[in-house]
């Protein structure tokens, strides 16, 4: 078993619950939820190309972009939307709420792609110990969203 991926996975949860309201705070800086947005993707697209340099990605890395399917360039707009929305929404239902409901659409896209191979993942059929763990999340989620509400 490849603990250390597990534990990558983790760590980048604990990041994605910082940059979040990070990219928020500067929404409300720049005085737009828009706006928040626009310096996050140019250091990530700066960040990401000096990372491709420095792993030894060149001139012919750089031109297979162009071999991307157009469809596949929606991953940048589904990005945007996510953090667009999530600038949104953690002020109005706190970071708490919006995690445990980010993790529910997770486990219930990621249940839908592994079940029908869906976007080139291998198929893993349900279990009765995945549907299991999946309602168990679910109902965290609920009690974790709604579990203050008196």
């Amino acid at each position: 078993m490849a603990l250390h991926l597990y534990a990558l996975a983790i760590l980048m949860g604990a990041i994605m619950s910082i940059y979040i309201p990070m990219i928020s705070q500067s929404a409300r800086v720049m005085g737009a939820a828009v706006m928040g947005n626009v310096p996050f993707f140019f250091v990530a697209f700066v960040t990401s190309v000096v990372i491709a340099l420095v792993s030894g990605q060149r001139g012919d890395s750089f031109r297979k972009i162009a071999d991307v399917p157009p469809w596949l360039f929606l991953a940048g707009v589904m990005s945007a939307g996510i953090i667009l929305g999530a600038t949104f929404l953690v002020p109005r239902i706190g970071t708490g709420a919006l995690f445990v409901l980010l993790v529910t659409g997770q486990i219930l896209a990621g249940l839908a792609i592994n079940q029908f191979g869906l976007l080139g993942v291998p198929a893993q059929p349900m279990t009765l110990s995945i549907a299991a763990g999946a309602v168990l999340v679910i109902a965290g989620a609920a009690l974790v969203t709604f579990g203050a509400v008196t």
